[in-house]
Parts: structure tokens; C-alpha cells; sequence
């Protein structure tokens, strides 16, 4: 099987992957949570944007991503439950790598994306959650039949609450300013990337499968569902099977021979036999 550029770099780097990222990453949510409500680190002072950046506060960089979304501490339990899981659902399917991979890049185009509306005068602060929405968005897809139990007691899978959620972020790429936009497509590139990419090009090997396949079949399916058939009244041995039919090679049949049910064939041969 030919390897994409991601096991290429599995090959290379495969050793700086971070097993169990999320649980450090949520580990420090926890962190910075407390910090925030004892006022000694208050969330603004970590979010990414880009003057403080620019101001020699680079740790905003980093920071953006351990800002919880839940402000109270029973759902914030909640809200890293659910990331973990994410997380975990991923790491098994593709590996610590490629978690890492997927959650850094994300990262990085969060980041590029701010510098980018920056440049064009579009100050934008970001937090935590587009990033780790795109986490849930690539659980969704790896098992879309899982269930969460929305409010604490109804059944709900995964792929309808990851529905729900992409309504929250179509809305406002439908309306939102320009630099808006890019930062919303830029957040959710990872997702594109690992996720959105490949399932189309699974759509379309699955099509060209189907198309040799059909070829194929076509190839080895003789044109004529039958396999003799009289030359002069058109019986087959599909139509009329209990009927032996019989190849005659005289000089105006041809070498090949022509096929006759008995009744025409006794015909044929009248017919010469008077000539």
C-alpha cells in the first residue's frame, strides 16, 4: 500500500507523538480554570490576539488553547470528559501521532489565521473552541453512532450533535465579515485535512471500483444470454431447451458452421440435396 505524507512523517518524527495528550491538555484547563476564578490569571490574559503578541506577550500563543469554555466547575467536568473522549476515540483510530499532528496543526491555522485579518486591520480574539470542536467533528466521523446522553438523560449520537454544531458554524461564515471567514475555515482545515479529503477520495476509488468492476463483467458476460440459436426460425437453447440444435459446414454455411433446430436443419438439407 503506497504511504501518504502523514505515515512518512509518522516514519521520521513518530517518536516526539505525546501519548495521552488530551489528559495533560486537560490537566492544565484545570489549571487555568482555578487561576481565572481566583482572579489571578484571568482568561483575557491568555486568549490569542494578535497586539499583546506583537507587545512581547507570546505565550498567548499556547495559552489560547487551555481556556475553558464551561465557566462552572460541573459542566467544565463535563466539557473535559467529553474532549478526552474525543481525543482517546481519535489516538485509537490513527495513532499518537497523528493526534498530535491534528491537534498542532489546528493550532497553527488558528494562529496563521489571526495574523492573517491582522494584516488587513481585523483585530481577532480566539479561545479554545474551534479547536476543540474540530476534535469532536473528527470523533463524530470516525464513530458517528456513538451516543452521548444529552441533558444528562436522552440518547443522542454523536453525528446529529456534530449536525447541530456545524449549524452554529455555517451561520456565521454565511454572514461574518471576510476576515471572520478565513479564521472559521483556517480553524477547521486540520478536519479537512485528515478527515473531509480522504472520504472523498474514498468516494471516488469506490466509484472507480464499481466502473472496473461493472467493465469487468461486461468483459466476461457473453453479449447473447444464450448459447445456440437456430438461423432460420430464432430458437434457442434458453427459449426452447429440451431442443438439440445442430451446426451445419456444407460450402454455404462455412467452416464455422451455422446452428439449426432439427426441423429447419432436415430443411437445409433438403433444400441442397434438390439442387
Amino acid at each position: 500500500m503506497k504511504k501518504n505524507w502523514l505515515d512518512k512523517l509518522e516514519e521520521k518524527f513518530g517518536h516526539l507523538a505525546l501519548d495521552g495528550l488530551m489528559y495533560y491538555i486537560a490537566g492544565l484547563m484545570i489549571t487555568v480554570y482555578f487561576l481565572n476564578s481566583s482572579n489571578l490569571l484571568p482568561y483575557h490574559k491568555l486568549s490569542l490576539i494578535i497586539p499583546p503578541i506583537l507587545h512581547g506577550e507570546i505565550w498567548r500563543l499556547i495559552t489560547f488553547l487551555l481556556i475553558p469554555i464551561s465557566q462552572n466547575p460541573f459542566f467544565l467536568f463535563f466539557e473535559l470528559m467529553i474532549i478526552i473522549m474525543c481525543a482517546n476515540g481519535i489516538e485509537s483510530a490513527m495513532g499518537s501521532f497523528k493526534l498530535t499532528v491534528y491537534y498542532c496543526l489546528g493550532a497553527v491555522l488558528m494562529i496563521i489565521a489571526c495574523f492573517i485579518a491582522y494584516l488587513f486591520n481585523y483585530v481577532i480574539q480566539l479561545d479554545s473552541y474551534l479547536m476543540y470542536l474540530s476534535l469532536f467533528w473528527g470523533y463524530a466521523t470516525l464513530y458517528p453512532d456513538e451516543e452521548l446522553l444529552f441533558m444528562f438523560f436522552i440518547p443522542v449520537k454523536i453525528k446529529y450533535l456534530a449536525y447541530f454544531s456545524a449549524i452554529g458554524i455555517i451561520i456565521p461564515l454565511l454572514i461574518a465579515s471576510w476576515p471572520t471567514k478565513i479564521v472559521i475555515i483556517l480553524s477547521f482545515t486540520n478536519y479537512l485535512i485528515f478527515f473531509t479529503i480522504p472520504a472523498l477520495q474514498g468516494i471516488k476509488y469506490a466509484r472507480q471500483q464499481t466502473k472496473r468492476r461493472e467493465a469487468f463483467e461486461k468483459a466476461v458476460t457473453p453479449q447473447n444470454p444464450y448459447r445456440h440459436k437456430c438461423s432460420v426460425c430464432g430458437k434457442t437453447d434458453v427459449t426452447d431447451p429440451d431442443i438439440i440444435f445442430k451446426y451445419c459446414i456444407c460450402e454455404e454455411c462455412g467452416p464455422n458452421g451455422v446452428a439449426f433446430c432439427p426441423e429447419h436443419l432436415k430443411e437445409h438439407k433438403m433444400k441442397h440435396k434438390e439442387e
